[in-house]
């Protein structure tokens, strides 16, 4: 009873690291398309009504769902060092304390795009929005066909280990 109780929970956790990797695939693009939301409601706030920085922080963490939010709401409470500190270092800041689950080249876009925020008049941080978006949209296209190809070989590698587990244990 214990050998085959054994058995099961190998076979369970071979199955559970599969699935779990294509979860974090699955989150890369949530998380994406979440950004790529609130960055086009940062684009029609700085274009069409020069919301602050504070205020737009805010409602962005609002309605955005989380991890994005986070994101936002990280960036607001870092607003309250912007004498100290510019924008573009609170955005890089918020970018490494609040786990995206992003790749490299997304967070290198992200950061970019902190750069240029709050430094120049209304139209040119909305072109550099824009930019950002079309470059998240490559990304997140990117990531769907990932999601699409190495999620369910994730899950099945996880179930093809777990039975290989359980077969060379037996």
């Amino acid at each position: 009873m214990l050998k085959l109780l054994g058995l099961l929970l190998t076979a369970a956790g071979a199955a559970g690291v599969g699935f779990s990797a294509a979860a974090g695939l699955s989150r890369r693009v949530r998380t994406l398309r979440d950004l790529l939301g609130a960055l086009e409601l940062m684009e029609r706030e700085i274009a069409f009504q020069l919301t602050p920085m504070d205020e737009l922080f805010a409602r962005l963490a609002q309605r955005t769902p989380e991890p994005a939010g986070a994101f936002f709401a990280r960036c607001r409470r870092g607003l309250s060092s912007l004498g100290e500190r510019s924008l573009s270092q609170i955005w890089r800041q918020a970018l490494t304390e609040v786990s995206l689950g992003l790749d490299a080249q997304t967070l290198d876009t992200l950061a970019g795009l902190g750069d240029l925020l709050g430094r120049y008049d209304g139209e040119g941080q909305k072109e550099a929005l824009e930019q950002a978006r079309l470059q998240l949209c490559q990304d997140l296209r990117r990531a769907e066909e990932d999601q699409a190809q190495r999620g369910h070989m994730y899950r099945v590698l996880g179930l093809t280990a777990g039975a290989f587990l359980v077969i060379v244990l037996l």
